[in-house]
């Protein structure tokens, strides 16, 4: 890809997610989703392979497909309202489409099943774009709307994401893959106080994207694909080996590590709101995830591939250079627990 084709498709996906963020008009922000899908298509397609244009066909026809309900029902709403104001949208029906629109757009349960298979057809740092950067501009719609949001509708989607995010990546043995049913996880997360505690949703999805991006990366960096790649990792780099255990342990929300602290403020904010039993239940599906989480950080540190003991340790060379965001992002990861009273 060339350097203006580059920096046309960067431009158009930052500008429209910022403008998403700004603008109060729903026909502007179904042009600027639209501007935003059709950016994605060339960076998913990119590796000119039949697995990467399936995955863009997919993503195309699942984004358009949520982008039309969303254009049907803020079209009703204007009809019936006389205006394209989003904080004026009233209908019950009217928000409904849209909710369930924009869960689709963020792969939500039970409309996540695009996101794995795209996850796995293209490239990991495209991979690690639709997982964290593409969810800004649905979730920032949620957001804006959240006082007319039903709240059991949310909350359902959260729970089946949980739930969905656990069963689908305890099977999985790619990496992508995996890491797409983690967001589909976190992303129940996310909705399960969209609607009474916004502010928290926020902080969930901050901490989830902190913990991502170097997780990602690292896997970039190594060129992992699959769980088997992680046997070697302790071999091969060591430090890297302690980054991703890190990471993962934060994905899964263990303390003293920063994942945990959303999911103390969103259970507790749950307990608060007489919302007992479905904080039970989010507590207990959220087990599924934290073992495929543990399961990874044994393959990558409490494992080694069969070798000899001659066998030269790679990592001795000085030639592992890493980014200082991925060392940055990975020590926030560990230590923000204690700012959560400041929250």
């Amino acid at each position: 890809m060339n350097l203006m084709s580059w920096l046309i498709i960067t431009t158009s996906i930052t500008l429209s997610t910022a403008l998403i963020t700004s603008t109060s008009h729903w026909l502007m922000t179904w042009t600027c989703l639209e501007i935003n899908t059709l950016s994605m298509i060339p960076l998913i397609s990119k590796p000119n392979h039949p697995r990467s244009t399936e995955a863009a066909t997919k993503y195309y026809l699942t984004q358009t497909l949520a982008s039309t309900a969303l254009l049907f029902a803020t079209t009703m709403n204007a009809l019936n309202t006389s205006n394209w104001d989003i904080n004026l949208t009233t209908g019950p029906t009217t928000t409904t489409i849209i909710t369930l629109s924009l869960l689709m757009k963020m792969a939500a349960a039970p409309f996540h099943f695009w996101l794995p298979e795209v996850s796995q057809g293209t490239t990991t740092l495209t991979t690690l774009t639709i997982l964290t950067w593409q969810k800004i501009a649905p979730l920032m719609i949620l957001l804006t709307t959240h006082n007319k949001t039903n709240n059991t509708l949310t909350l359902t989607s959260a729970i089946l994401s949980i739930t969905v995010g656990g069963l689908g990546s305890m099977n999985q043995t790619q990496l992508r893959k995996l890491m797409a049913f983690s967001s589909v996880a976190h992303t129940g997360w996310i909705l399960a106080t969209l609607t009474t505690a916004p502010n928290i949703s926020s902080l969930t999805f901050l901490v989830y994207t902190t913990a991502t991006i170097p997780t990602l990366l690292l896997m970039n960096k190594t060129l992992s694909m699959n769980i088997k790649d992680l046997g070697i990792m302790w071999t091969n780099t060591p430090h890297t080996m302690m980054a991703l255990s890190t990471t993962m342990l934060s994905l899964g929300g263990l303390p003293p590590l920063s994942g945990f602290m959303p999911k103390w403020l969103i259970l507790d904010n749950m307990t608060s709101n007489n919302m007992i039993p479905e904080a039970t239940l989010m507590a207990m599906t959220s087990l599924l995830s934290l073992y495929v989480y543990m399961q990874l950080m044994y393959m990558s540190s409490m494992t080694l591939p069969p070798h000899t003991t001659l066998t030269p340790m790679k990592w001795r060379t000085p030639n592992k250079n890493y980014p200082m965001m991925i060392s940055t992002l990975t020590m926030t990861t560990a230590l923000i627990l204690p700012l959560t009273p400041n929250m």
